[in-house]
């Protein structure tokens, strides 16, 4: 099969056109790709809880209404009501809104209930309707608690909207025909507005506004990290158009599958900007070790590709499983986002590897440039000097990690959860501000619902089941943050008032034909009989009662309004009344809370599970990963060590600073870790190469810095700064991410540098590719005496964890009269055995595939007695006291193999001696 590298160099023009058409073609599609601020992107998917609440959606409506707040010095002044009036009209003319409810306009059954009259019926009001309007409210909390702030300073215009999607609402600009509406009538009146359709909206701008300002900063930021690091301009341009290809494929991917950008994958192409820095880094990187080496371009280019591919596949795999982790979360945002970045990360190492290598050959070639030069080692000088003192210093180096691991585990126990939608927002932004000012000093702006399932139609109309009701809205009432409720009981009491004063001027005559002063009429609360005739008014109108009860009166709906926001609040509100309900009702009727509100804050517990799951589950693949490629479970876990580290402090960050766990935050630990775990690959399989042949691991380690220090600098401060650019979010919850993952990469590229060297001090290195790269012959467990017994793959590796060496014909192996400590098994080839000196010297063996030779300096170090000089090109395993005692501590099952034989060969050649001396002549 033709190497793929060399048909780079043979065909560059095809394969980078090949790569041009194909981002034409999905640019096109790219065009496509809608943006969304849906809050149910952040609730999760395929939730029993989200389908339920949108069949309570169908069957009461939507909690989505906007609510307008008014705050006046003097609410009930006339010029005041007449505002509220005509700002109540304006937005009733609104296209997209269905209708408008406030204080001038809302109606009065309690005065007449077949013509009621509206509870301010004139306007502009007289002082009489004023007076009238005040009465009403005080009597009837049904008005005061939704209409009416408590310190009557305030007043809430709600606006019920048609069942609009995202899309038609933003055609529509319902928010700047509401924000022109208000505009024109402020002073001295203040007027605010909220509701979650204008809070999309406003989450809708901000990613628009983020993307337009991170795209571009993240290009910059990677362009100035590629031009300090390689300082020519191919290294800048050939890379960014390498990362912007694969930008571009994935765009083009959502807008053909028709996945629009939401509050989770709108730093999806900023992102992946950052990210594919890296192994356009490393390739680039490569190639110009090999310039350095004074290979010409086409050539360099063919070595950087079987330099880097292998590393680059695992580093992109491990990548992935971080990134991939995230689609363990039932949250859509998080899922679409772990699913699009592993998408992107195909994409980039598709074009790191194809279209990367083919640019740099057509720039060699019509580039304009007559002779490649590399950059400047001092960079690389510089590193391989931390790899040595880290080497050096390791006991310092370790209690240091130690004692920042234990800090930061310290802070991690103070971890705060929190889903609260709104701290999405600044606290200066107008979204906010407005919401919070409606919320804390007008009506509370945060709706829910209590669904009462009664279990069978007419169950709502049982006297029994409707003052459970009554008494769960007593309840509610008295939990803080509350501040009103309403129910098809508020509706029945106000409709029976109707009813007993629609009677209360009748005139009362007896048989007598006496007049009988009337009695004082019987609630339906004190007498149940009286319910019948008012639940009738109910029936014979079920659309306009349609927000509290169904049509069958199977279930009714408690509409909650409460003040707070915060997860943990709502969560403790939501305890409460579930253990109210389980102590005074009955397992016939149940009690289901719901609502955007719930579901949201029901997230919460799922984002700390998430997380534990996506973290446990990144760094189980990960660790399985690096295992199997450093062919030991202990290297792996050595090799991720360190960025365990760099999670466990950002963890101890965000428990120390009283960030809170949310949407963003807890995606920074299973990226991180899986973006960090890049220059732990590229390290180790660097120092893999470095140690073949090499019995100081100092100096393997020193070199290995000298050549993937520089890299590892590059993309950490390529990731480091490009996430550093999110802190200019108008999210604050993509901020912190920003900032966070910034310094959880940064601090990974400080335990890569220091502590990892540290940790492998004294552990030799092999690769899956060394054991399949290996070559040991035909049937070496048979052929050769020291691997007998093994498995082909044990084999291999008992010669990994060894010297293996190579001699030309010729060369002399070992010396008569040197001392030794080192035993050699012929691996390959063969070598001949000469005694004495000058005439006398002569040869006395011939050794082949699995002889063994200068065994007994490995057992007492004793002086060579004879020459051994290759015959052919020969390669033999090097067998000292360190080797044993490496391969006993990596792997005791082979260790006792390898030692049982290597006795087996010691009493053999002890046996053949003692042979030998008895057959001598005395």
């Amino acid at each position: 099969m033709r190497d793929p590298a060399q048909l780079l160099v043979r065909f560059p023009r095809t394969v980078v056109l090949a790569y041009l058409a194909a981002t034409v073609l999905l640019g096109l599609a790219a065009l496509h790709v809608r943006i969304e601020g849906s809050i149910e992107s952040i609730l999760p998917r395929h939730d029993p809880a989200v389908r339920y609440y949108a069949d309570i959606r169908t069957a009461f409506g939507s909690d989505d209404i906007g609510v307008v707040g008014v705050r006046a010095p003097d609410l009930f002044s006339a010029p005041t009501l007449t505002k509220i009036a005509r700002v109540t009209d304006r937005l009733a003319a609104i296209e997209g809104v269905e209708r408008v409810l406030s204080l001038t306009n809302t109606v009065d059954p309690a005065a007449d209930v077949f013509d009621p009259p509206k509870l301010l019926p004139n306007i502009p009001p007289a002082a009489e309707d004023i007076a009238a309007l005040k009465a009403k409210l005080a009597v009837t909390p049904l008005y005061a608690n939704n209409l009416v702030a408590p310190d009557g300073r305030g007043a809430a215009i709600n606006v019920v909207f048609r069942n609009l999607t995202d899309a038609e609402y933003a055609d529509l600009r319902i928010d700047e025909h509401i924000a022109d509406i208000l505009a024109a009538e402020a002073g001295p009146e203040e007027f605010f507005y909220t509701g979650a359709s204008r809070v999309k909206q406003a989450a809708v701008r901000l990613m628009r506004q983020d993307l337009l300002r991170f795209t571009p900063l993240a290009l910059i930021c990677v362009l100035l990290i590629l031009w300090f690091s390689f300082r020519r301009v191919r290294a800048v341009i050939l890379p960014l158009f390498t990362v912007v290809i694969a930008v571009v494929w994935t765009l083009g991917v959502m807008g053909l599958i028709g996945k629009p950008i939401s509050l989770g994958t709108s730093m999806l192409p900023p992102l992946l900007l950052v990210i594919g820095s890296a192994p356009a880094m490393h390739m680039i990187a490569a190639y110009y070790e090999q310039i350095a080496a004074r290979r010409d371009p086409p050539t360099a280019v063919v070595r950087a590709v079987h330099q880097v591919w292998e590393p680059m596949l695992i580093s992109a795999f491990t990548t992935a499983v971080g990134f991939g982790a995230l689609m363990i979360s039932q949250i859509t945002a998080i899922w679409d986002l772990g699913l699009l970045a592993v998408l992107g990360l195909v994409f980039l190492t598709m074009t790191s590897l194809g279209y990367l290598p083919a640019a740099l050959v057509l720039w060699s070639r019509y580039g304009g440039s007559t002779r490649e030069t590399a950059p400047s080692p001092r960079l690389e000088q510089l590193m391989a000097r931390f790899g040595a003192q880290a080497y050096a210093a390791r006991g310092v180096v370790l209690t240091v990690a130690a004692l920042i691991a234990l800090i930061a585990l310290v802070g991690s126990a103070r971890i705060l959860v929190d889903s609260d939608f709104l701290t999405y927002f600044d606290r200066s932004s107008d979204v906010r501000r407005n919401h919070e000012v409606i919320n804390q000093e007008i009506v509370g702006s945060n709706p829910f619902y209590l669904i009462v399932e009664g279990g069978a139609p007419g169950a709502m109309k049982r006297w029994e089941v409707l003052k459970k009701v009554k008494d769960l809205q007593a309840f509610v009432s008295t939990l803080p943050g509350v501040t009103g409720s309403i129910s098809v009981v508020d509706y029945l009491e106000l409709l029976e008032k109707g009813l007993n004063k629609s009677g209360a001027d009748d005139i009362l005559v007896d048989e007598n034909g006496k007049v009988i002063e009337a009695a004082q009429p019987q609630t339906f609360w004190e007498n149940p009989a009286n319910l019948p005739p008012v639940l009738n008014l109910i029936a014979g109108s079920p659309s306009t009662f349609k927000a509290v009860v169904s049509p069958d009166f199977s279930r009714a709906n408690i509409v909650v309004r409460s003040k707070v926001s915060g997860s943990r609040q709502i969560e403790d509100m939501l305890a409460r009344i579930r253990q109210h309900v389980a102590e005074t009702f009955p397992a016939d009727l149940r009690v289901v809370p719901t609502g955007n509100l719930v579901l949201i804050t029901g997230t919460s517990s799922g984002i700390v599970f998430d997380q534990i799951k996506s973290v446990s589950l990144a760094l189980l693949v990960i660790f399985a990963v690096m295992a199997l490629m450093l062919l030991s479970a202990r290297v792996g876990l050595l090799a991720i060590l360190p960025n365990v580290l760099a999670i466990t402090v950002f963890f101890g960050i965000l428990g120390w600073s009283g960030v809170f766990l949310n949407l963003g935050t807890s995606l920074i630990a299973t990226i991180a870790l899986g973006i960090a775990v890049d220059s732990s690959v590229h390290y180790m399989w660097r120092l893999s190469r470095e140690l073949r042949g090499e019995s100081d691991q100092a100096a393997a380690i020193q070199r290995t810095m000298r050549a993937v220090g520089g890299p590892m600098l590059y993309t950490a401060l390529a990731l480091a700064g490009g996430f550093l650019t999110f802190a200019g979010s108008g999210f604050p919850i993509i901020r912190n991410f920003g900032i966070l993952t910034s310094v959880t990469l940064a601090t990974a590229f400080g335990a890569n540098l220091l502590v990892l060297p540290a940790l492998l001090a004294t552990t030799k290195i092999i690769t899956l590719w060394d054991l399949v790269g290996v070559k040991l012959g035909q049937d070496p467990t048979r052929t050769i005496p020291l691997l007998r017994g093994l498995r082909p793959a044990q084999a291999r590796i008992v010669v990994l964890m060894g010297e293996l060496r190579r001699f030309p014909p010729g060369a002399e192996i070992v010396r008569r009269g040197e001392q030794g400590n080192e035993m050699f098994v012929i691996v390959n080839g063969s070598t001949e055995v000469w005694v004495g000196n000058g005439a006398e010297r002569r040869q006395v063996a011939e050794l082949r595939r699995g002889d063994v030779f200068g065994e007994m300096a490995l057992v007492r170090q004793y002086e060579r007695s004879a020459d051994v000089v290759a015959k052919q090109a020969v390669e033999v395993l090097t067998v000292d006291e360190r080797f044993l005692q490496r391969i006993q501590r990596r792997y005791p099952r082979i260790a006792a193999r390898v030692f049982l034989n290597l006795t087996r060969i010691l009493s053999d050649r002890l046996q053949r001696m003692n042979e030998a001396l008895v057959a001598s002549p005395q």
